[in-house]
């Protein structure tokens, strides 16, 4: 069973995360993900990665007012730094994002370096993130637990471009920012970052202002599939 309101008074202790919750910009939502379903799905994000050494709390927030999307093929994530300089139209941003997803990652058991997240679990995170913002353009909030049914509906990841340009530490907070970003039909484009807050200002006594660092920026291309084709 997910308890939002559990979660919420969890984050509430982290300044950062205190400051997401209390936005009015934004709401929480049900993650449909952390909650596994008869049928088996979701069982890695609501089982494997919901137990106290994973990610023991997480928590979704939703942008109240999402415009449409661009109905556009966006620019893909530049290779290089020549690539994005030499590019006529730029990446588009995250900034605001549709969804934020607020993770506290523990420890050993999404561990890949000592003190590190593996890579794999950071994509997982990402992924995820994108699927509750693509889902936000077609079937808004979740707002009911008693179906055994995804409400995000049949939508899943084409392609997905991940580049790490930090670790990951643990145990830590990790926010994952999350925008679609184009839209053609059933066609999805959606852009997302992971921060965490710089390590080095640690223990200072202005909390909110602890610099954010992005440790991965990701883009991924995701499509809506009817049901009868699944």
């Amino acid at each position: 069973m997910v308890d939002t309101a559990a979660e919420i008074a969890h984050f509430r202790s982290h300044p950062w995360a205190k400051n997401l919750i209390t936005s009015e910009d934004y709401e929480p939502i049900i993650t449909d993900s952390r909650r596994m379903k008869r049928s088996g799905e979701d069982g890695f994000f609501g089982k494997t990665l919901s137990t106290p050494t994973t990610i023991p709390h997480l928590i979704t927030l939703q942008r109240r007012k999402i415009p449409p999307a661009p109905s556009e093929v966006p620019t893909w994530l530049p290779a290089t730094k020549q690539d994005a300089a030499a590019a006529a139209k730029p990446t588009p941003g995250v900034n605001p994002p549709d969804i934020i997803m607020i993770c506290d990652l523990g420890t050993p058991g999404v561990s890949g370096h000592p003190a590190t997240a593996h890579g794999g679990i950071v994509a997982t995170m990402i992924d995820e993130a994108m699927s509750l913002a693509v889902a936000a353009h077609t079937t808004g909030p979740v707002s009911s637990l008693e179906s055994d049914d995804n409400p995000r509906g049949s939508i899943f990841t084409a392609q997905l471009d991940v580049r790490y340009l930090q670790r990951v530490v643990t145990p830590a907070l990790l926010i994952i920012r999350a925008k679609v970003v184009g839209r053609l039909g059933r066609k999805f484009w959606v852009r997302a970052q992971a921060l965490q807050e710089d390590e080095e200002s640690a223990g200072g006594h202005l909390e909110w202002a602890k610099r954010k660092i992005v440790k991965a920026d990701a883009m991924a291309f995701w499509i809506m599939t009817p049901s009868e084709k699944l």
